[in-house]
């Protein structure tokens, strides 16, 4: 009897030991299970996270997009602004362009409530990854934590049966965690819904500042060759006003000279080239001869040519019956330096006729004369005293 009790003790214990080995293999595989579930998830999250990521840089990359064509867009409209305030300026519609700026000005602080908007909407952005990231480290501390239960479960598989309870614990902390990681993949997928809509919305406003910003080049391209246009008018009426101004003040310069001209001819003055010349009717001395040619807005002639002292000389002898054998006075002296002859302008002389061997007056004549003009060389030096008529030169344009 008591070795079937000690049989049916050992066939127990035998039992017991099965049904708990077989607990034990139950519980690894469950947990097994469980971790595998929970890597699932692990990198479903991770998944979610990247495509997070990638949604959040394609935000940024539009929300850029977007700056830079509010950019491009407020340069296009102040570029349109100018032009439209040259073109009303030529056109003489200022106040037409007053209106318009006060609507840009409208448009502007749309914009800059917008570009507020945004900066809000980012401002949450970031925040919501702040709260992944801390989601993050959570998940990280607590994988670290099952590594550790892991290891202590395989050091001490031989005390399960005294740690069922312990086990039991961790199934349902793991369930919690597995319930928490689904709940976070619902959000993650709502705030993945969420971004995707708003790029959607980027990409609307996207291509609508960018159908804007073609028509505004286009304004701008119109209102620039309708500025070229009226400058290209403009500068060809100023062209003509200028041309016809030329003409004017030359028709009153050829009037004036004219009239001058006509009322000299009355007083015996001879036209040449662009002066007039008279001969005196009195004798005088050369200095009181060349100051009654200063009162008359002349001076004694001075020569520069032998065709200038030919015909003036042939046209005053026909004009005023002069006879060719009168000595007459001319702008030409060498008071201050002897010897060397200058005319009454300053200018020293380079062209001379003189008659043969003269000068010969040395310091005593120091006056230039013309003497028997029907000859071509016939200057003669004389003292500058001597009475002698004299022959004044006016420039017409004086």
């Amino acid at each position: 009897s008591y070795c079937r009790a000690a049989v049916i003790l050992l066939g127990l214990l035998c039992l017991f030991l099965l049904i708990g080995f077989i607990t034990v293999v139950f519980l690894c595989e469950y947990k097994k299970y469980v971790i595998s579930i929970y890597n699932n998830l692990t990198t479903k999250r991770e998944q979610l996270l990247t495509s997070y990521k990638t949604l959040k840089t394609e935000k940024d990359q539009l929300l850029a997009s977007y700056n830079n064509l509010t950019t491009e867009r407020e340069q296009l409209l102040t570029s349109y602004k100018t032009l439209k305030t040259e073109k009303d300026q030529l056109l003489t519609s200022y106040n037409n362009l007053t209106t318009e700026r006060e609507q840009l000005l409208t448009s502007y602080n749309n914009l800059k409530t917008e570009k507020d908007q945004l900066l809000t909407s980012y401002n949450n952005l970031t925040t919501e990854r702040e709260q992944l990231l801390t989601s993050y480290n959570n998940l990280k501390t607590e994988k670290d934590q099952l590594l550790t239960s892991y290891n202590n479960l395989t050091t001490k598989r031989e005390q399960l049966l005294t740690s069922y309870k312990t086990l039991k614990t961790e199934k349902d902390q793991l369930l919690a965690s597995y319930n928490n990681l689904t709940t976070e993949r619902e959000k993650l997928l709502t705030s993945y819904k969420t971004l995707k809509t708003e790029k959607d919305q980027l990409l609307t406003s996207y291509n609508n500042l960018t159908t804007e910003r073609e028509q505004l080049l286009t304004s701008y391209n119109n209102l620039k060759t309708e500025k070229n246009q009226l400058l290209t008018s403009y500068n060809n009426k100023v062209k003509e006003r200028d041309q016809l101004q030329t003409r004017f003040e030359d028709m009153t310069k050829n009037r004036d000279n004219l009239q001058g001209k006509l009322q000299d001819c009355r007083e015996n003055w001879v036209a040449f080239s662009d002066s007039l010349y008279q001969v005196s009717s009195e004798q005088k001395s050369w200095e009181e001869s060349r100051q009654d040619c200063l009162q008359k807005g002349s001076n004694l002639m001075i020569i520069n040519s032998r065709e200038e002292q030919n015909k003036t000389l042939n046209e005053i002898r026909e004009c005023t019956d002069t006879s060719p054998y009168k000595y007459l006075w001319i702008g030409l002296t060498d008071s201050l330096t002897e010897g060397t002859w200058k005319w009454v302008d300053g200018t020293r002389m380079t062209t001379s006729y003189w008659n043969s061997g003269e000068p010969n007056g040395g310091r005593k004549e120091n006056c230039g004369q013309i003497k028997a003009y029907q000859s071509q060389n016939s200057w003669n030096d004389a003292p500058c005293s001597n009475q002698h008529f004299w022959i004044c030169e006016k420039r017409v344009s004086q």
